[in-house]
């Protein structure tokens, strides 16, 4: 899948959590930035590190998130 359409998609997806405070409850803004384990480099295909980096930009821009390792 295109990095473009899935951040497009997630964005969408999680439009309502940085309109919307009560909803931050229990959706990926309450989560956090997704950390992988050193080993998960070699396990996870390159669409999947994709998706996750999509998923920690999003977060940041749309829950406030602090990129990972700052």
């Amino acid at each position: 899948m295109d990095k473009a359409l899935i951040a497009a998609t997630l964005a969408l997806a999680l439009s309502g959590c940085a309109t919307n405070m009560t909803a931050r409850t229990g959706s990926l803004c309450s989560v956090g930035p997704f950390i992988t384990d050193p080993g998960a480099t070699q396990r996870l295909t390159r669409a999947e590190k994709e998706y996750q980096v999509t998923l920690n930009e999003a977060g940041e821009q749309i829950c406030g998130w602090s990129p990972p390792g700052k």
